[in-house]
């Protein structure tokens, strides 16, 4: 139904909103109430029509006039009695076409509104607010439209929360929309999101309300100890205290885990906790919430799962698998946006390009294995070395960039020679094998040394092989002296 009609239906809905009001059982009592009011009219009209004509026909003996009389009478009579009829039967017609018709629009703007949900063509209009369905009953009819109501919004917002985390662009914006689905909306106000990390089966808090929540709970060295996870069931100690042997706060509060099922694999587990309650009403609502949760989940689940394979496919493209580090793909698709912010900052980007010295010999007697525990100890070494907002990248084999963003070259300098240090006395320990390796490293600075970034990163490499040729083991400057090519 429509928005002009229902205006248009406004004034009988005003008038009839008395009745409308009634309980069904008060409903149908005024109305037989009403039927039986019209008989009796009737019958009373007959009555009396029965006594007048009994009058007149007692004096009919008396002459034609009298007789005259009576049959007029009766005429009189019975033409009274049919419009009595007619007016009491398009009253009682009425009453029940105005019933019969609310109820009618009543159904129609239920379908509408059921017929909207089910659209697949046309994602927009079923996640519109859509009109609701007058509720102008408090009878059972009533409680039909306020529950339809009610479904229908938690549909339209469920199916605008799948497409607003469509949007995101990182699982962590979609957990941030969870939380707030969760607080907001839901009220549930204590919880954490637990991650299965599928490379080592272990399982990771990756959200948690209150933030502190998260280090006074279950502490899980794999997975699969928690119960949810292992079964893939939800799981409530609502009904059975102790159900959870790793959860610490039974005495405290009890705890509902809803497991994150895609493809009948457990992709995590969110976790309610709550008070215990004492009355039904609020254990009730507080179920009906968690059963709202728990379809937020289901449209959150095939997002999440895809969100998660994309960044894992970006990481693999973007980081090296044996030591961590980003890949030399990973800086070509990220320079830009640094270079803009050095440049912008008006500041300056040091450039270290780092070589283990005769890594070779350690392949050629000790194997690749022992080289590749080598390469992982000397990724470790560096990222130490620099601060978070620096990058250190595998550059290819034994060769790493390291980037030191707003950093002058006296800084970077004592930066690598402190990387160089490191290296030289660490004792590289793999299984009964001790190594010592040594590093030399190749440093310019950006714009400094050129007014392009990979200008740049030939001129350290250059540094790095004048490190090379001088002995090893040392840091050199980059230095225009050192290049005499017009191109690179």
């Amino acid at each position: 139904m429509t928005n002009n009609n229902h205006s248009r239906d406004s004034l009988w809905l005003r008038l009839w909103k008395p009745f409308f009001a009634l309980s069904v059982y008060k409903k149908f009592l005024l109305v037989l109430v009403s039927f039986l009011c019209g008989y009796l009219v009737i019958g009373f009209h007959s009555l009396l029509f029965i006594k007048k004509l009994k009058y007149e026909l007692h004096f009919a003996c008396g002459g034609d006039e009298h007789l005259s009389n009576a049959l007029g009478l009766l005429d009189t009579y019975i033409s009274h009695g049919l419009i009595l009829v007619v007016l009491v039967m398009a009253f009682m017609s009425l009453t029940s076409f105005l019933c019969v018709r609310a109820l009618v629009d009543f159904l129609d703007q239920m379908i509408s509104s059921l017929r909207t949900l089910v659209k697949k063509g046309d994602k927009k209009q079923a996640c519109g607010h859509g009109t609701e369905i007058p509720v102008l009953t408090q009878d059972k009819i009533g409680e039909v439209a306020l529950l339809v109501n009610d479904l229908t919004s938690h549909i339209r917002a469920i199916s605008l929360f799948r497409r607003t985390i469509e949007a995101d662009e990182t699982v962590g914006e979609v957990y941030n929309r969870l939380a707030y689905v969760f607080k907001e909306k839901l009220h549930l106000n204590t919880f954490i999101i637990w991650e299965v990390r599928a490379k080592d089966d272990s399982i990771e808090a990756v959200y948690s309300w209150p933030p502190e929540l998260e280090h006074d709970t279950c502490e899980m060295s794999t997975s699969r100890i928690c119960r949810a996870r292992r079964t893939g069931e939800v799981i409530s100690s609502a009904g059975f205290p102790g159900i959870c042997p790793v959860f610490p706060l039974s005495e405290l509060m009890t705890h509902t885990c809803v497991p994150m099922v895609v493809s009948g694999k457990v992709l995590g587990v969110v976790q309610f906790f709550s008070l215990f309650v004492d009355s039904p009403e609020r254990a009730e609502q507080l179920r009906e919430n968690q059963q709202l949760a728990g379809l937020y989940l289901e449209e959150a689940l095939p997002v999440l799962h895809a969100k998660r394979l994309a960044s894992n496919l970006h990481e693999m493209a973007t980081k090296d698998a044996l030591t961590g580090l980003a890949n030399r793909r990973y800086l070509e698709t990220n320079i830009n946006p640094i270079l803009a912010g050095i440049k912008r900052r008006k500041s300056t980007l040091a450039v270290l390009m780092c070589d283990l010295d005769f890594f070779k010999q350690v392949n050629d007697e000790h194997g690749h294995d022992v080289g590749d525990d080598v390469l992982k100890t000397l990724a470790t070494i560096l990222k130490d070395g620099v601060r978070t907002s620096d990058i250190v990248i595998r550059y290819g084999g034994e060769e790493f960039l390291i980037l030191l963003t707003d950093c002058e070259m006296e800084k970077a300098t004592e930066v690598a020679e402190k990387i160089r240090q490191a290296v030289e006395e660490q004792l590289f320990r793999i299984e009964d094998i001790s190594i010592r390796k040594t590093l030399s490293i190749g440093v310019s600075i950006f714009p400094v040394d050129g007014d392009g970034f990979w200008e740049c990163i030939k001129h350290a490499d250059i540094a790095l092989y004048q490190a090379k040729d001088t002995g090893r083991n040392k840091v050199v400057r980059f230095n225009p002296s050192m290049w005499d090519g017009d191109s690179y």
